[in-house]
């Protein structure tokens, strides 16, 4: 039988028996076991000396059973809690580039789910930011290593990493081009961006392995997240996945690294429109 089937079929047994042996049987049970035990005591109506040791028996097994079916139910309320989806918000920009890196570490400890990261960082809208922090920031360089691990990563149970970003002035596309140069002969890295200036506010969404989804909101001061609610539960990670999808194959994206190599001319290409479009903003003043 297959175990699946085996499962669910031991699962509808035990919610049967739980049923049988509920509290209305107990109830009833002691009822009539007491009236038995007094009408034996004080006027022998039955006459079962003799089997006073097989209703004992009879007794006991009887609670045995309730315990069991009772720690079963309660079991399965505490799985079917533990396996439901879940929320925890990090409110700073420390505690998220902190939390970042446990959640790699307990994906990566699964050997059964697909290792996967989606990345889109979706910065460009509200101004400009700081492409690269004067001093190095030791929660940024926390991620950024164990992203890099992660892109370096070989073999069955290597990691595929896909990553989308907004570029809308030179000084990014320089910080993005630096982490190309230094990813660049990875097999399962992949880059896509999009050019948009006047882009809608965006809340940017990362993808770990198969079970956790972390959606942010940007930090005002570098091109990273401010804060973060992480979501866990496939049911989560399958949306967002669709949605990383639908940006990941939009006509107005464009693909920088594949697991071929980096596109330079496409590099070129973008920076010389990042160049004509700085230019026009300076002559509209």
């Amino acid at each position: 039988m297959n175990r699946v089937i085996f499962k669910s079929q031991y699962k509808k047994f035990r919610v049967m028996l739980a049923k049988f042996f509920g509290y209305g049987f107990f109830i009833a049970f002691a009822t009539i076991g007491t009236v038995f035990a007094i009408m034996e005591r004080f006027t022998h109506f039955f006459h079962a000396d003799h089997v006073t040791h097989i209703m004992t028996l009879i007794l006991i097994y009887a609670t045995l059973v309730y315990i069991v079916t009772e720690r079963a139910k309660v079991l399965d309320d505490i799985h079917d809690n533990i396996k439901s989806a879940k929320a925890v918000v990090c409110p700073t920009r420390e505690s998220v580039y902190t939390t970042i890196p446990m959640i790699i570490a307990k994906a990566s400890a699964n050997s059964k789910g697909r290792r996967r990261i989606f990345h889109a960082a979706l910065h460009g809208h509200s101004g400009k930011r700081i492409a690269k922090p004067a001093q190095p920031d030791p929660f940024f360089e926390l991620f950024d290593r164990e992203i890099d691990q992660c892109v370096a990563s070989t073999g069955s149970g290597m990691w595929r990493v896909y990553e989308i970003y907004n570029i809308t002035d030179e000084e990014r596309l320089e910080a993005i081009v630096e982490l190309l140069e230094r990813r660049m002969e990875t097999e399962g890295y992949e880059v896509r961006v999009f050019s948009q200036q006047d882009a809608l506010p965006h809340l940017s969404p990362l993808i770990i392995g198969e079970e956790d989804l972390l959606v942010g909101s940007d930090d005002p001061r570098y091109y990273r997240l401010g804060a973060v609610s992480h979501l866990q539960g496939r049911d989560h990670v399958r949306l967002a996945t669709e949605y990383f999808y639908s940006l990941w194959n939009d006509p107005r994206i464009r693909v920088l690294k594949t697991e071929t190599g980096v596109d330079w001319k496409e590099i070129e290409n973008l920076r010389l429109k990042l160049r004509s479009d700085a230019g026009l903003k300076q002559e509209a003043g």
